[in-house]
């Protein structure tokens, strides 16, 4: 595993601000902080993406943190705002908090520990130590700041963890909260 792809993976602890702002402000502070914000990314991706010097200087600042083939499209990281804002407009605090906290904890666990001990591969491509990995590692955090039953806790665990090896056409750090939150905020009926 190179460099890059472990900050990338750190970067995402960092992320972790979503969820937990989506916990502890209030619903409409955080609505109004976070939709914003998310709209705002998009059109700063926009405009990145059509200007030469802002993309220079954005690959110069971030290029670390940045996959090459986000040059012409929306990061990763621009897609988990949009998420982390239609997650709490749509689904109720407890859902969005777990669904955006699993996705940047699961993810990031998945692909060290695939990368590093993955062994057993997956018709994905991805390993199963990957997957199992990204499970524990939700239940784990889960265990460190619930907010959900454990059975809820499980399933959005486990459903994280397979929706993590399905190869989207979106990318997976917008899809993968949505599907999961329509899932449990059906379930779970808040």
């Amino acid at each position: 595993m190179n460099s890059a792809e472990i900050k990338r993976k750190l970067l995402h602890l960092v992320a972790l601000c979503i969820p937990f702002g989506i916990v502890w402000l209030p619903r409409p502070t955080a609505i109004a902080v976070f939709v914003p914000l998310a709209g705002v990314m998009v059109a700063g991706e926009k405009i990145r993406q059509k200007s030469r010097f802002l993309q220079g200087l954005f690959f110069r600042v971030f290029g670390t943190f940045v996959r090459p083939q986000e040059r012409h499209r929306i990061t990763g990281g621009t897609y988990f705002f949009i998420a982390g804002a239609f997650c709490l407009v749509f689904f109720d605090k407890p859902v969005a908090y777990t669904v955006m906290s699993f996705m940047i904890i699961g993810d990031a666990a998945a692909a060290l520990l695939g990368m590093t001990f993955g062994r057993i591969r997956l018709s994905s491509g991805k390993s199963l130590e990957g997957t199992l990995g990204c499970i524990c590692a939700c239940l784990i955090f889960w265990a460190m700041f619930p907010r959900m039953d454990f059975p809820v806790a499980l399933t959005a665990a486990v459903l994280t963890g397979l929706l993590e090896l399905v190869p989207f056409q979106i990318d997976d750090n917008l899809i993968v909260p949505l599907i999961c939150g329509l899932a449990l905020q059906t379930w779970v009926g808040w």
